[in-house]
């Protein structure tokens, strides 16, 4: 990763219609940026996700959620460095209005060169949730809204494995500290560049809510391919 204060990032999108006796679509979109320099790193990151169904004339909305996050590192020393975050999503199918999320804490580059990336982090972060609708029920009571502390640990790191092919991968665990529910996020992605500026991306993401109760799943799998376009420096 270049750290020369450029802002560099990519957008990318995915799509998959299917038709027959059910029809299907569903669409996703991302955006991330990054500004690095020798000294610190500022990376913007957004997704929107929509999918849809259709059945005997039924129509249902299967997904419908978006996230934005955005992330600040200082180097202390060579090897720590501090951090500050912010994250905010919805998701209608968890009745998700809105969470809010601001992290902080402290984290070690185990290795750090051009091509090469691998950080372990850890500290402390503080949720808001509003839901939608008469609410969700945590731990038997009906919840409209809810705030928690929490302990997070995290790894992230970010490899180019030849001139064309680069891999990334980041597993963030929230665990609260008011036995509301643990929470985790596994994002991985591999890009194979086609050009300068396009690139195909083949992504895995697993999001873990421990709150969340029956007839939902605690478990959000996604996994999708597209295309990917380059921007910046």
């Amino acid at each position: 990763m270049k750290r020369d204060g450029k802002w560099r990032g990519s957008g990318g999108a995915a799509l998959s219609i299917s038709s027959g006796n059910t029809r299907s679509s569903s669409i996703n979109l991302t955006a991330d940026a990054a500004r690095v320099t020798p000294v610190n790193k500022l990376t913007l990151n957004s997704q929107i996700l929509g999918s849809r169904s259709e059945s005997n004339g039924l129509t249902s909305t299967t997904a419908n959620q978006w996230a934005v996050s955005t992330r600040y590192d200082h180097n202390i020393s060579p090897h720590v460095f501090g951090f500050g975050g912010l994250n905010l999503n919805h998701d209608q199918i968890k009745l998700l209005a809105l969470r809010s999320v601001v992290s902080g804490g402290l984290g070690y580059h185990l290795i750090k060169s051009e091509d090469h990336q691998f950080d372990i982090f850890s500290g402390f972060s503080y949720k808001s949730d509003k839901y939608s609708g008469s609410g969700i029920y945590i731990n038997n009571q009906l919840r409209t809204s809810l705030n928690a502390a929490e302990v997070l640990f995290g790894e992230e790191s970010t490899n180019k494995l030849s001139e064309t092919v680069s891999f990334s991968q980041r597993l963030v665990i929230n665990s609260s500290l008011n036995n509301t529910g643990n929470r985790a996020t596994f994002n991985a992605s591999l890009l194979v560049a086609l050009n300068k500026t396009l690139s195909l991306s083949v992504t895995l993401q697993d999001r873990y809510d421990g709150f969340v109760t029956a007839p939902l799943k605690k478990n959000d799998i996604l996994f999708f391919t597209g295309i990917n376009v380059k921007f910046g420096g």
